[in-house]
């Protein structure tokens, strides 16, 4: 087997900890990242222990330029390439209308969502044309398709954002040898959406968990296939797509009938 080395942001937890749990148990290489020294540390340990030497860490923002280099600088370091860039990390909007956010709370969002999205693929760009190969892929979220729901203003604004910058850089792009693409997992049960549905009223929740029971997956099923497509991907730009319309007609016709 061509033993692969990919690099995860924000993989400490939810999706991004599942990739590279999946990686790592089809034999590859994974550098993880997260902004809490002590939860990457527990999240390496813990990863190691499962599945050797095959997987390092590193603590940082992804909002800040040095994140990025020490994730490069890490991956060399310990296995010599990098073959696979993942833009997962992002934060949720708190549930709130757009004009009842905080300052602060517009600019973390925007800052780890778009900025820290740009910077990585900034940068997994620039040493991937060097290395002559590599695949970036940046991950979807509730908005990319332009659908829009109360109190996700902010989220959903940043997660469109990241469509249209994608799609952009990987025509620039389409004349080398890096692929660009985007990861869509659909609705994933991780603490990121259980937040979200307990940051809600009692009505709001009703009708969240409506939508919960019909879309929500587990996150190894999400992360096997993310991690299958990503690893079979051939094309310039791709968008690995989970909850597909036929999955989605699947996941209704089984609700309506039992």
């Amino acid at each position: 087997m061509n033993k692969k080395t990919i690099v995860i942001t924000g993989s400490t937890r939810g999706i991004g900890h599942g990739l590279a749990t999946e990686f790592l148990k089809a034999g590859h290489q994974v550098v993880i990242n997260g902004r809490d020294p002590e939860k990457v540390a527990r999240a390496v340990a813990k990863l190691k222990d499962a599945y050797g030497e095959n997987v390092a860490g590193v603590t940082g923002s992804v909002n800040e330029p040095e994140t990025h280099e020490k994730l490069i600088s890490k991956a060399l370091n310990m296995f010599r390439k990098i073959d696979i860039w993942i833009n997962n990390a992002g934060v949720p909007q708190p549930h709130r209308k757009f004009m009842d956010l905080e300052v602060e709370d517009i600019k973390a969002i925007t800052e780890i969502n778009i900025y820290g999205l740009m910077l990585g693929t900034k940068a997994a760009a620039q040493f991937m044309t060097k290395q002559g190969y590599g695949k970036i892929f940046n991950m979807e979220g509730f908005g990319s398709d332009g659908r829009m729901m109360d109190k996700l203003s902010l989220y959903g604004t940043t997660k469109r954002a990241v469509n249209y910058f994608t799609k952009t850089v990987s025509k620039e792009m389409e004349t080398g040898n890096v692929q660009l693409g985007i990861l869509s997992p659909g609705m994933v049960r991780t603490e990121f959406l259980t937040q979200a549905k307990e940051a809600r009223s009692p009505e709001e929740a009703k009708q969240f968990k409506k939508v919960y029971d019909i879309l929500a997956e587990n996150p190894d099923v999400v992360t096997k296939f993310l991690v299958t497509g990503i690893l079979k991907s051939t094309k310039h730009y791709n968008r690995i797509e989970f909850l597909t319309g036929f999955k989605l007609f699947v996941k209704i016709l089984k609700l309506a009938i039992g």
